[in-house]
């Protein structure tokens, strides 16, 4: 058993080509590029294999229904792995349902939504509902609402992003407690929903009714409003979205 590669480094480049080899002899492959990159090509194909299995069977078969595979959702984190997508794997089976529901139901809204975007925002949801205590169904539907989940969606106000924030009003807020530096920040499909959930929380907290806090956060007469939103919530449980905090 090898315990620790040599100090030389030509040595070690040597038995890590050497490792690579005989790895992919066994696996029946021939290594495409380097020895370095057959060994890192391996090691992700481990990482995508582990990723997969600890995945809820609700997100394999909602995958399944966008004509996707797990390994693809993966795929995405490990592209970027800054992204919220990585919080998957933390959720409890529930959370990740709730996920699943979400990205389809996006989908379903919205068809100029892209696959990878309706995951990462159904992750964000999940996670910023659950951080700044929102009901889940009402930051889904005020998204639907506000921009029928388009994350480049900006209104002739200035309000911008998946849940039409206005930098210019709250960017002290936000660079506070959402980390988000600039008005840029609001089109990235996280980000946007991070701030709109954030604003709900406060406005929730400071009116003590949701009626009051949509009020306003839309800051307008909130009749039409209100039923709006209303109707999203009920149409998202229909959907299968479990009404949860």
């Amino acid at each position: 058993m090898i315990r620790k590669l040599p100090g030389d480094p030509v040595l070690s480049f040597l038995m890590v080509g050497a490792i690579s080899l005989f790895l992919y002899t066994i696996l029946g492959d021939v290594p495409a590029g380097p020895p370095a990159d057959a060994v890192s090509e391996w090691s992700r194909a481990r990482v995508v294999s582990e990723r997969v299995a600890a995945l809820d069977a609700t997100v394999a078969k909602a995958l399944g229904e966008m004509d996707l595979q797990p390994e693809d959702l993966v795929g995405w984190n490990l592209d970027d792995p800054e992204s919220n997508l990585r919080k998957l794997w933390q959720m409890e089976p529930l959370d990740q349902k709730n996920t699943s529901v979400i990205a389809l139901y996006i989908l379903n809204q919205n068809r100029a939504i892209d696959p990878e975007t309706a995951w990462r925002e159904a992750v964000s949801f999940v996670h910023y509902s659950s951080k700044y205590e929102v009901p889940l169904t009402l930051s889904v539907a005020v998204a639907n609402a506000e921009s029928h989940f388009n994350p480049d969606a900006r209104s002739s106000y200035g309000a911008a992003g998946v849940m039409q924030v206005v930098w210019r009003i709250h960017s002290d807020l936000l660079r506070a407690h959402a980390g988000i530096s600039n008005e840029k920040d609001l089109h990235d499909p996280e980000k946007g929903i991070a701030a709109g959930t954030l604003l709900l929380s406060r406005y929730l907290k400071a009116y003590g009714g949701t009626k009051r806090a949509l009020a306003r956060y839309y800051g307008g007469p909130v009749e039409n409003y209100w039923a709006k939103i209303s109707k999203n919530i009920n149409r998202v449980v229909k959907y299968g979205l479990e009404p949860v905090i």
